[in-house]
């Protein structure tokens, strides 16, 4: 029996973008030197970029990121809100970039070649809904007035000071998504 070998960083970018492409992916922006892919987004809700990077050996990484910052009275709240989305769950990481944007990040490793597109595939969406199951939360953040402020604070001082909330938060989202599809 043939053992088919794990794709190096190169290879799997090559089939990553051809795959995309015939996936029917148009607008992506790429990054043939540093193996990246960065694709435009618009949700229901948001419009988002999608990056993926093959940046060590045999991993490779998704990120949901924002196209819109958190730069006004209410970032040290949400940061610390992601803080501890992120504290109660393993399998993404859960950030404010340097620039103000939520990101979403999922490591994983390169798979063999014959199961690499559908691992990828799922890789993708499992971080596209853990983006999506707190995007719109904290965007409200972003534009909310003085007045509101107050209010929607105490709303969700609830949430950051309750223990595993997030993860419950998450999960109801994630059934709504699926049942969606």
């Amino acid at each position: 029996m043939v053992v088919d070998k794990v794709l190096t960083l190169d290879e799997a970018y090559r089939i990553t973008v051809d795959g995309l492409r015939n996936l029917g992916w148009k607008d992506m922006a790429l990054d043939s030197k540093n193996r990246g892919i960065n694709s435009r987004f618009e949700g229901e809700n948001d419009i988002w970029e999608l990056l993926i990077h093959f940046h060590t050996k045999e991993m490779y990484q998704v990120i949901s990121r924002s196209s819109w910052k958190v730069n006004n009275n209410t970032s040290d709240l949400v940061q610390h809100l992601v803080e501890k989305i992120d504290t109660d769950n393993s399998k993404h990481v859960f950030r404010m970039n340097d620039n103000g944007s939520f990101e979403v990040k999922t490591t994983t490793i390169i798979p063999e070649k014959i199961i690499f597109l559908e691992e990828l595939k799922k890789t993708m969406i499992s971080n596209i809904q853990a983006y999506e199951s707190y995007a719109g939360m904290l965007k409200r953040f972003v534009n909310i007035g003085p007045k509101f402020l107050d209010k929607e604070t105490e709303d969700f001082r609830a949430l950051i000071t309750s223990k595993n909330q997030s993860m419950m938060i998450q999960n109801e989202e994630l059934i709504r998504l699926k049942l969606q599809k």
